[in-house]
C-alpha cells in the first residue's frame, strides 16, 4: 500500500504466507455410532513454521454426557451417547500465534440389536390321553391334583376341550380369596401385622377354584419369578397376594408382559430393592442397587451361562461354557431401572419409608420419578442400548427387550416349566422342542405361556406310559404339592360349614415363602454320588429331610373322616367341634365293605400311584391290613373299620410311588 515502509509490507506479505501455509485438519472414521468410542485425528493439519499446539472443543445435544478424553492431544477419543447433532472443532495453532480451525458436524445412529436366529414357527402338540391312566396322570402334572369326578370329566370331554377350556377360564384370584376369609380372621383392614392370611387364601384356591391349571401355573412361576414373604412385608397380604394375582392373570399370556408386569409390582420392587432405587450420587455416596438387576437376569430371564436351544450349555471355541453377563453389565442394567418408586405420589414423597405410604397406595403398579432416574447411557447386553436422557419408562422397556430377545430365554425358561410340571430331568430334545414353541408358535408369537404349556404337558416325552418312560422320568413332589394333592383327593373340609381350619396346615413349604430369591431349592440340586454319577438332579429333594418327613407326616397321619370322628368323640361339644378337620373318604368304606380289601388297595393305588404301587407293597399292605377290616367288618365295629383305612391312606400317601410323579 502507498506510503507503507516496505519493511512492513514485508512482514505483512509473511504473515499472509504462514496463514495460507497453516491448515487444521480432521481425519475422521465413516459412520458414527452411539455407545462405540470415535478417534478423530488431527495429523494431516499443516504448519510452515515450527510444531503446532491443538485444542479440541465438542458441542453436543441437550442431555448428553459426552466427554473429550484429551482436548490437547493430536488425537481426540469421544463417544456419542445419543442420537442427535454433534459439532467438533479443532483449533491449531503455531508458533507465532497464528491460528486455524476445522469442525465437522455429525448425527450418530443408535446401535441395532443383535438379531434372533430365525426360529421357524412351530405349533404345539394337540392335547391328547391315552386312557384313564393318563388323564389321572395328566391331572397330577397340570393340576394341584385330581379328584375322581374330575378324571371322569376329563376322560368324557377329552384332552383337548379340558386344556381349551382352562385356558379360557375365569381366572380365581388370590386378593380375591383374601377378601372373602379376611373377614373371619378380623383383619380385612390389615391393621394387625401378625395376622398373615396369605396360607390360607392359596390352599382355597388350591383347592376349589376350578381354574386349576391356571393355579398350578402361577405355583410355577412364583417358584422362578420369586417374592418371598420372608421379607418384611409389614403383614400386608394384599400386596403379597397381589403380587400372586400378577403371577396368575399373565399365566397364560405373553412372558414379556408377565416380565414387566413383575418388574413394576410393589412387592418385587420391595423385595429386590429397585423400588426407591435412585441414580448415581457420588457426592452422597450413592449408586445404584443392583439386586433387581442381576436376579432379573441371572434368575428369571437368561441365566448364568449361554445355552443351545435344548438346554445344554454353548461352549465356546476353546471348550468352555460362555458366560452370559459380567459385572459391568449388571451395573448398566442397575443404572437403567433407578427412579420408581410407589405409584402415583408426589415427587418429593420418592424415598419414604414404607410404613408412612397409606396401605392403598402401596398397591398400584411403581411409576416413574424422573429427578431420581439416570439419564446416562447404558450398554445392554447384545447390542442394546438406552441412549443418554432417555426416561425411565424407555430405559425399562430396553432391558426387558434385550432380556426377552435374547436366544437363552427361551430355553431358561421352558426348561424350569418342564422341571415344574413334569420330570427334574427332560431330555435335551424334549427342552428343545419346547423351546421352539416358545421362540415362535405358530401365530408367530414368541413367549406365549398358553401355547409353552401346552408344549410341555403334551409333548410325546410327558405321555409316555410309566412301562415306556426312562427309569430317570418324573419329579419328586414338594412337600406343599404333596400335600396339597391329599387335600384334594380327600376333599379336606373343616367341621364348621364356613370353617377355615383345613386352609390353615403348618406344613415344611409355605406359598411365597421361600427362604431366599433362589427359591426354596436349587434345580440343579444334586442329593448324592448317584445322582453325580448319572448327571442327574433332584431339585425338590433339597428340602425334603428326615425333618421336614416327621413334620409333615403330622399332616395325615392323625386325619379322620367325619364319621370317624363322631364315632370316635360323640360328647365333643359345638364347640370342640369347630376344629374337627376332616377328609372324606368317598366310596371306600361302601367298597370296603362289598370287595374287600385288595379292591380298596388296587382304588388307591390307581387314583394315588397311577397304578406304580410295587406288588410286595401291594401284598404287605393285604397282610397287614385284611385281618384287621375283616375283623372290624365282622364285629360291626364302624369305628375300627374307618381308624384302619386312615392307617392305609397313611401309608400310601407315604410311599415313594406317591412321593414321586411319573
Amino acid at each position: 500500500q502507498a506510503g507503507l515502509p516496505i519493511w512492513l509490507l514485508y512482514l505483512a506479505a509473511q504473515r499472509a504466507q504462514e496463514q495460507r501455509d497453516l491448515k487444521a485438519e480432521i481425519a475422521a472414521p465413516e459412520g458414527y455410532v452411539a455407545g462405540e468410542p470415535i478417534t478423530f485425528d488431527a495429523s494431516g493439519s499443516l504448519s510452515a513454521d515450527g510444531e503446532l499446539t491443538y485444542e479440541w472443543t465438542l458441542e453436543k445435544p441437550d442431555g448428553s454426557y459426552t466427554a473429550l478424553t484429551d482436548r490437547y492431544g493430536q488425537q481426540v477419543v469421544l463417544e456419542p451417547d445419543m442420537a442427535g447433532p454433534y459439532t467438533l472443532t479443532l483449533t491449531v495453532t503455531n508458533p507465532r500465534g497464528l491460528r486455524s480451525t476445522d469442525s465437522i458436524s455429525f448425527t450418530p445412529d443408535l446401535p441395532a440389536p443383535d438379531l434372533l436366529p430365525d426360529f421357524m414357527p412351530a405349533t404345539p402338540p394337540t392335547p391328547f390321553l391315552t386312557d384313564q391312566t393318563d388323564a389321572i396322570r395328566l391331572l397330577y402334572q397340570a393340576t394341584f391334583g385330581p379328584r375322581v369326578e374330575e378324571v371322569e370329566h376329563l376322560m368324557n370331554v377329552g384332552a383337548e376341550e379340558w386344556f381349551r377350556s382352562q385356558l379360557t377360564m375365569e381366572p380365581s384370584g388370590y386378593v380375591e380369596a383374601w377378601a372373602s376369609i379376611a373377614e373371619a380372621f378380623g383383619d380385612e383392614n390389615e391393621d394387625d401385622p401378625s395376622i398373615r392370611i396369605h396360607p390360607q387364601a392359596f390352599m382355597q384356591n388350591a383347592l376349589y377354584s376350578p381354574d386349576q391349571l391356571r393355579q398350578r401355573m402361577t405355583f410355577a412361576l412364583s417358584q422362578l419369578l420369586v417374592v418371598s414373604e420372608k421379607f418384611d412385608f409389614a403383614g400386608h397380604d394384599q400386596l403379597v397376594l397381589g403380587y400372586a394375582d400378577v403371577l396368575h392373570d399373565n399365566a397364560f399370556g405373553n412372558y414379556r408382559d408377565l416380565l414387566k408386569a413383575v418388574a413394576l409390582h410393589p412387592a418385587m420392587g420391595l423385595y429386590l430393592a429397585m423400588l426407591g432405587n435412585e441414580k448415581a450420587d457420588p457426592a452422597r455416596n450413592i449408586r445404584p442397587d443392583e439386586n433387581f438387576a442381576r436376579e432379573l437376569m441371572q434368575l428369571f430371564t437368561i441365566g448364568l451361562q449361554e445355552l443351545n436351544q435344548d438346554g445344554t450349555p454353548l461352549l465356546g471355541s476353546d471348550g468352555e461354557v460362555i458366560q452370559t453377563y459380567g459385572p459391568v453389565d449388571v451395573q448398566n442394567y442397575a443404572a437403567a431401572l433407578t427412579g420408581w418408586y410407589f405409584g402415583d405420589l408426589s415427587p418429593g414423597r420418592f424415598g419414604d419409608h414404607f410404613s408412612s405410604i397409606d396401605l392403598p397406595d402401596r398397591l398400584r403398579p411403581m411409576t416413574a420419578y424422573a429427578d431420581y432416574h439416570q439419564t446416562t447411557q447404558k450398554k445392554l447386553l447384545r447390542g442394546y442400548y438406552v441412549p443418554a436422557d432417555a426416561t425411565a419408562e424407555q430405559s425399562l422397556d430396553a432391558v426387558l427387550d434385550s432380556l426377552f430377545y435374547h436366544p437363552n430365554l427361551a430355553p431358561f425358561v421352558s426348561r424350569h416349566l418342564i422341571k415344574s410340571f413334569v420330570t427334574s430331568n427332560p431330555s435335551p430334545e424334549y427342552v428343545g422342542r419346547v423351546s421352539a414353541v416358545f421362540n415362535q408358535n405358530e401365530l408367530g408369537q414368541r413367549g406365549n405361556l398358553g401355547s409353552v404349556i401346552q408344549a410341555v404337558l403334551f409333548d410325546p416325552e410327558a405321555r409316555l406310559a410309566a412301562q415306556e418312560q426312562p427309569a430317570t422320568f418324573g419329579r419328586a413332589k414338594s412337600p406343599l404339592l404333596k400335600y396339597v394333592n391329599y387335600a384334594r383327593f380327600f376333599k379336606l373340609q373343616s367341621y364348621e360349614k364356613e370353617g377355615l381350619a383345613h386352609l390353615g396346615s403348618s406344613y415344611s413349604q409355605e406359598f411365597l415363602r421361600a427362604p431366599t430369591v433362589f427359591n426354596f431349592f436349587s434345580p440343579a440340586h444334586v442329593p448324592n454320588s448317584d445322582f453325580a454319577d448319572l448327571n442327574l438332579v433332584a431339585p425338590e429333594l433339597q428340602i425334603i429331610t428326615s425333618d421336614t418327613l416327621v413334620l409333615d407326616s403330622i399332616l395325615y397321619a392323625y386325619k379322620q373322616t367325619l364319621e370317624g370322628l363322631e364315632l370316635c368323640c360323640p360328647d365333643q361339644s359345638e364347640e370342640s367341634k369347630s376344629d374337627w378337620v376332616y377328609y372324606d373318604a368317598g366310596a371306600l368304606p361302601d367298597l370296603l365293605e362289598a370287595s374287600g380289601t385288595a379292591e380298596v388297595i388296587d382304588y388307591l393305588d390307581t387314583y394315588l400311584t397311577q397304578g406304580r404301587l410295587s406288588e410286595a407293597s401291594k401284598v404287605a399292605l393285604f397282610e397287614h391290613y385284611d385281618h384287621i377290616f375283616n375283623g372290624a367288618i365282622g364285629d360291626g365295629d364302624r369305628f375300627a373299620m374307618l381308624a384302619a383305612l386312615n392307617g392305609l391312606i397313611y401309608n400310601l400317601v407315604s410311599s415313594p410311588e406317591y412321593f414321586i410323579q411319573r
